[in-house]
């Protein structure tokens, strides 16, 4: 019997944003031994190592957090760090959390690598890959392809800055796989994207696809989290519900709205795009509980804007067609 959907709050504290959650139906057809156990893990994205000065100290804060937490896993949703040596130390922030820890491939994860040298440097099984814990279903997915004369090719050494419509393809047989995945399961499902698969502007551009075979399992789908955007969002489309993950450190907001001010000096001249970063004070993060009765809970964490903000430079609330802020919500889904 399906549930109706309804909008509700989840209370604040100090640290988690208190904004509007979403719950709707879940027809579950999993069968579990234990209905009522729970999964708990940490959820991160777009950390970027690459372009913010502070990236280690970001990382160790989630990462003490989902220690202290006790959390059965943690995942990043892409553009988490380069294959470059130098970043040795982050990745070892990223391994003194001991419980299992998956990645999502960020496109620019392959700013100067290929795809075969980030799975080496993270450890990381496949591109694309499913996994079960404590009776959940979890399928990632990689979105890195361009599309050219008729073929898939790979993200690989930045060959991805390109018109936009040439690129954030997912490819045929991962599709084809995708959906074999959806209907084998008889578990109840998470989809994991670095990219949207809903976003009419940033999404992933063959998602309409990867609606249909979702719509057409949606009493399978608890929901699906992206990163990529750095944005705040929820959308709940045809049954389905999109949550995107904001980067636990900044906004991009290019050259009209840059500044000199929010880091120390030295560092804008090691990280040349630090200008164009509208940086948060504390990382963003979230942590999820997954409860088999049927009840999905994100906690997000709240910070606020490094100075100057920039909405204190201009920068206009829609510039990304969602207002840019530095949190991430709470949300409640019913399944």
């Amino acid at each position: 019997m399906k549930r109706r959907k309804f909008l509700n709050k989840i209370g604040t504290s100090t640290l988690l944003a208190g904004l509007p959650f979403t719950s709707l139906s879940f027809k579950a057809n999993a069968t579990n031994e234990a209905e009522n156990q729970k999964l708990r893990f940490g959820l991160v994205a777009d950390v970027h190592k690459d372009l913010i000065p502070d990236a280690n100290q970001r990382l160790e804060k989630f990462i003490d957090k989902s220690i202290n937490s006790e959390l059965d896993m943690v995942i990043q949703l892409g553009d988490f760090c380069m294959a470059d040596h130098k970043n040795k130390d982050f990745m070892n922030i990223w391994e003194t959390f001991k419980a299992p820890k998956y990645h999502v491939l960020g496109n620019h994860d392959m700013d100067r690598n290929s795809k075969e040298e980030m799975l080496d440097f993270w450890g990381m099984p496949k591109t694309y890959y499913s996994y079960d814990v404590k009776g959940i279903h979890f399928i990632v997915l990689d979105a890195n392809f361009l599309f050219q004369d008729g073929k898939f090719i790979d993200y690989k050494n930045a060959n991805f800055y390109v018109d936009s419509s040439m690129r954030t393809f997912i490819d045929n047989e991962q599709i084809e796989w995708f959906e074999a995945e959806l209907k084998a399961t008889k578990l109840p499902t998470i989809v994991l994207s670095h990219q949207s698969l809903w976003h009419h502007q940033w999404g992933i551009n063959n998602r309409l696809r990867l609606q249909e075979i979702m719509e057409a399992q949606a009493d399978k789908i608890i929901c699906c989290f992206n990163g990529h955007n750095h944005i705040d969002f929820h959308r709940h489309l045809n049954g389905i519900d999109y949550i995107e993950i904001n980067s636990m450190s900044y906004q991009w907001i290019g050259e009209k709205y840059t500044s000199l001010e929010r880091f120390p000096k030295e560092q804008y001249k090691k990280y040349p795009n630090l200008p164009h970063i509208a940086a948060y004070e504390q990382p963003l993060y979230a942590l999820v509980t997954v409860d088999l009765s049927g009840k999905l809970v994100v906690e997000g964490v709240r910070s606020t804007w490094m100075k100057p903000s920039p909405y204190d430079l201009g920068m206009p609330e829609d510039l990304y067609g969602s207002k840019a802020t530095p949190e991430i919500s709470n949300y409640k889904i019913k399944f």
